[in-house]
């Protein structure tokens, strides 16, 4: 059961720049939702965005994501303000390919988490760093429910 779970765990860490929610919820075989918790300026032109993906009232995945509006184009930081789509969705939206680059990969069988340190790059510049943790338990029980 546990190597299943890693296996579970592992698709989630896998899908392509701005398809974790697609990929989520192809897992669960579910509907899953996106919620902006909070994002906020925390000095000029730097931000820290807060989200949660998940199906009812599990949160399945929490991020971080701090990145400076200096750096992206008007156009995708107006879709970022307005706080209705995931950056994924909204660089595909804009049609800017993005490569994901993993600086740190944890996983704790005890707490049953995934966490995850993340940067994502456009033509090799760093547009966001995301910190995220995986719930594996709220994963399979969202599946297997």
């Amino acid at each position: 059961m546990e190597a299943e779970i890693e296996q579970i765990g592992k698709r989630v860490l896998d899908a392509p720049v701005g398809y974790v929610e697609q990929t989520i919820s192809e897992i669960i075989k579910k509907p899953v939702y996106l919620k902006v918790v909070e994002q906020n300026s925390i000095s000029g032109t730097k931000y820290l965005r807060k989200i949660v993906i998940g199906h009812d009232k599990f949160p399945i995945l929490r991020a971080n994501v701090k990145f400076d509006s200096k750096n992206i184009p008007t156009s995708v930081m107006t879709a970022i303000l307005q706080k209705r789509e995931s950056m994924g969705r909204i660089l595909r939206s804009n049609e800017i390919v993005a490569q994901r680059r993993t600086t740190s990969v944890t996983l704790d069988p005890v707490a049953s988490t995934v966490t995850r340190e993340y940067e994502i790059l456009c033509n090799d510049l760093v547009w966001f760093h995301v910190s995220e943790e995986i719930r594996l338990d709220f994963l399979r029980a969202c599946k297997d429910g």
